[in-house]
């Protein structure tokens, strides 16, 4: 049981000589106490312990509301960054009319999840991705509802892709366009009886981008 920041445990088998209590009510509580904070990564916390007599038990814990354990677990989210990926790929340059597919491996728009808790109750908070909002750089914006199509092994560079793409019409100079990536997450949570949500959440990432004029070949004579 805890009483403020002290832990009481019952202790049968503590016997002091000429017990001051016997024949009372109550009973020899183990008492543990926070002591000090000892520096180190982490660092370690230190207690001290001692025999007390309580004639009545010490109150139950007050546990914190699940939405305060919730905010806790929404704390501890660790969300992924978009990992931007494009056909052709980061590093080469883009070409004017030629269409750019663009998306984010599966493997970072999967649900990520954390736990708060202390003795008695937790709750779990979990982060869904719901989208990908694409900024191309040059005043062109798309949001796709999944991470994207990855571009097939042999397929068409003239083909568009099916959802998150775009097709430059002008090149980016003797500069660069920037391409911006975000995921909006949904986060909810549901512990001790209890379900709710929070504001949605998001991660960014960008890349810098060349985009050139494409050259026509001609052949024959």
């Amino acid at each position: 049981m805890v009483n403020g920041s002290c832990t009481y445990t019952p202790d049968p088998t503590y016997q002091p000589l000429n017990d001051p209590h016997a024949g009372e009510k109550g009973a020899w509580y183990l008492m543990t106490c926070p002591d000090a904070v000892k520096p180190g990564n982490p660092p370690i916390a230190t207690t001290v312990t001692s025999e007390v007599w309580l004639a009545t038990p010490p109150p139950a814990p007050v546990l914190p509301s699940p939405a305060v354990l919730a905010a806790e677990a929404q704390k501890k989210l660790q969300l992924p960054a978009p990992t931007i990926v494009s056909n052709p790929r980061p590093g080469l340059p883009q070409l004017v009319s030629v269409p750019m597919w663009a998306w984010t491996p599966r493997s970072v728009f999967t649900p990520v999840s954390a736990t708060a808790e202390v003795p008695g109750e937790s709750v779990t908070a979990t982060a869904t991705p719901v989208s990908v909002a694409w900024d191309f750089g040059d005043g062109s914006t798309t949001t796709c509802a999944g991470p994207g199509t990855p571009f097939p092994t042999g397929g068409d560079p003239e083909a568009s892709s099916p959802d998150c793409g775009h097709t430059y019409t002008h090149s980016s100079g003797s500069g660069t366009y920037t391409v911006r990536a975000t995921i909006t997450w949904n986060v909810t949570w549901a512990g001790a009886g209890q379900v709710g949500a929070f504001n949605g959440m998001t991660t960014t990432a960008s890349e810098q981008v060349v985009v050139q004029q494409s050259q026509a070949l001609i052949t024959g004579g």
